[in-house]
């Protein structure tokens, strides 16, 4: 447990006189205090959870963040060196950042404004980034998919977890799909223009602000899943998660509102989408991968009879069995797979 002392602590290490610390805030890898110091101003700290890697998580977050702030863009600058916090049984780190205003919002809550926002802020950072050479081991985005996939496929291909679906939600994920998918990431492994990307960019990791014009991005968090991969990855992921909670916007407003009117009008630079030999759509391709994954994660983590309770999982497996990923009773080849690549 993190105490107020320990938390005064690791602020006075990094030269700060805590006049208040804020009520916690949870995330998937770390908590994260806002302090006032002496001055008035609030800083950031954050202590990350214990997780195999984590520090070279840390240290490539810092890096993009950095960079990005840098050049202007609403990310975290690092006020000091990662620290170690030890005690008998594990070691922690955490570390010092600016703070960064606004919250959250809710899901349902984004309008046609708050998408071209995004869109917009997406498209900036990958200009940013497409010059930013990474250090030496920066991960690939397809080769960690291609170990995510290789998981989803020995979770479907169980007998129990197969029958459990069957029975309790009547659903059945066909197998032939990770076969697919895996031909498909080894083939984007060797795409052109491969640059760092964010590979969250999605409601959680996105401040917004009230303004006199409007609402507008004041934070973007959280780049512990950075990696290199071709821009079309991002793109992927967050229409995914848009697609499902873009509760009250039809498929086409949410592509046209982020992806032309946000990335391709208000961004530096427009999206072309890359043709794999002339056959395939990528970014619907990498949009059924990131779909399926979620829905993965929800059945991993959840017990199933609670998942019709679920909004997300229910919009999650609405849209899989849309795209023809998802079959009720016998397994049949999905409409939308394409032959192994």
């Amino acid at each position: 447990m993190t105490t107020p002392e320990l938390i005064s602590r690791i602020a006075r290490e990094y030269g700060l006189e805590p006049r208040a610390i804020a009520e916690r805030q949870s995330g998937y890898r770390n908590h994260s205090y806002r302090i006032m110091n002496s001055s008035g101003q609030p800083v950031n700290l954050i202590i990350y959870k214990r997780e195999p890697g984590i520090l070279e998580r840390i240290r490539r977050a810092n890096f993009v963040s950095n960079a990005l702030a840098t050049r202007g863009l609403p990310t975290r600058r690092t006020l000091g060196p990662i620290t170690q916090l030890q005690n008998d049984h594990y070691l922690r780190y955490a570390a010092l950042y600016t703070y960064l205003p606004g919250t959250t919002i809710p899901w349902e809550a984004y309008t046609q404004r708050h998408l071209k926002l995004l869109g917009a802020a997406m498209s900036q950072i990958h200009t940013e980034l497409a010059d930013l050479t990474p250090p030496p081991d920066f991960p690939e985005a397809a080769i960690d998919y291609l170990e995510i996939t290789t998981r989803m496929a020995r979770y479907f291909g169980d007998p129990e977890v197969q029958a459990a679906a069957q029975s309790k939600l009547d659903l059945v994920m066909p197998l032939k799909l990770f076969a697919h998918l895996t031909g498909l990431l080894n083939l984007c492994r060797h795409l052109p223009q491969q640059q760092i990307l964010h590979l969250d960019f999605v409601r959680s990791n996105l401040l917004f602000q009230a303004t006199p014009s409007g609402p507008e991005i004041s934070g973007i968090l959280d780049f512990e899943k950075t990696a290199l991969g071709h821009p079309v990855f991002d793109i992927a992921r967050t229409l995914a998660f848009l697609l499902v909670d873009s509760k009250y916007k039809t498929d086409s407003q949410v592509r046209k509102y982020f992806l032309v009117s946000g990335y391709n009008k208000r961004g530096p630079k427009p999206f072309s989408d890359p043709i794999i030999r002339g056959r395939l759509d990528l970014l619907e391709e990498l949009i059924n991968l990131f779909l399926v994954h979620d829905f993965y994660k929800f059945l991993r983590h959840n017990p199933y009879e609670s998942l019709a309770q679920n909004e997300h999982f229910v919009r999650t497996r609405d849209l899989l069995t849309a795209r023809g990923l998802l079959q009720s009773g016998t397994p049949v080849a999905p409409s939308r797979a394409k032959p192994v690549l």
